[in-house]
């Protein structure tokens, strides 16, 4: 699913490179964790291989794409049809309903709109099984999503980045502001979609308490030859 050799990145104002990686390979269908401290790149990281910074030197391969020969629009078509993303704020409009948040996944993406169509849904069905999947009842998924708690949110952000089958998901912190269970059991409703969905996760996080759960454990600062600059 993702392939990354010789990639190195250097921020403008640094000469150390932040970010030096040989060689990692995350196979389709894998649950891998990705940890290292503040200042060690994980954000660069998620950036490159989002596409929403340019590759300086090396490759990055999702799904068979090599990013390196798209230019920026080009990304941004690759990533809201093949990558969602799970952002540690949620990144949620506050005015909107759970449904019309979810379907906004699909709003940029002509590809996860027809694989829904494809399968007999509308993209409001769609986003309503996702929600209850995930736990919220009809009557929260008509609510604004200003009204909703920290865990619902969550969900709903969850919901967003599975619609329309990318074979991607990013999850970056999105367990932070939660408690011990409250944070497991998000982590096993992820991983219940990501097998429903045949989904590859990369789940990044500072606490590495949650390692155990996932398949694969990476440490950005054990893969990382390159300078410990700010992420």
């Amino acid at each position: 699913m993702l392939t990354i050799n010789q990639l190195q990145f250097t921020w403008p104002d640094q000469s150390d490179p932040v970010l030096d990686i040989a060689q990692l390979t995350i196979a389709r269908g894998e649950h891998v964790f990705l940890h290292g401290p503040s200042g060690s790149g994980k954000s660069t990281l998620l950036g490159l291989i989002a596409g929403t910074l340019d590759c300086q030197r090396g490759d990055i391969t999702i799904a068979g794409m090599a990013l390196s020969k798209l230019n920026r629009a080009q990304r941004d078509r690759f990533r809201a049809d093949h990558i969602g993303t799970i952002f540690q704020n949620f990144n949620l409009l506050p005015y909107l309903s759970p449904i019309e948040n979810v379907t906004l996944g699909c709003e940029f993406s002509k590809k996860r709109t027809q694989v829904v169509q494809a399968e007999g849904h509308t993209l409001k069905q769609e986003a309503q099984s996702l929600l209850t999947e995930l736990g919220l009842d009809a009557a929260t998924q008509q609510r604004s999503v200003a009204e909703l708690s920290i865990g619902q949110q969550q969900r709903v952000a969850a919901a967003r980045a599975f619609i329309g089958r990318p074979e991607l998901i990013i999850a970056d912190e999105p367990t932070s502001a939660l408690d011990a269970d409250s944070r497991d059991d998000f982590i096993k409703l992820l991983f219940k979609l990501g097998a429903v969905y045949s989904a590859t996760i990369i789940f990044v996080s500072h606490d590495k308490s949650l390692a155990p759960l996932f398949d694969k454990q990476l440490s950005l600062l054990a893969i990382n030859q390159g300078g410990n600059n700010a992420a």
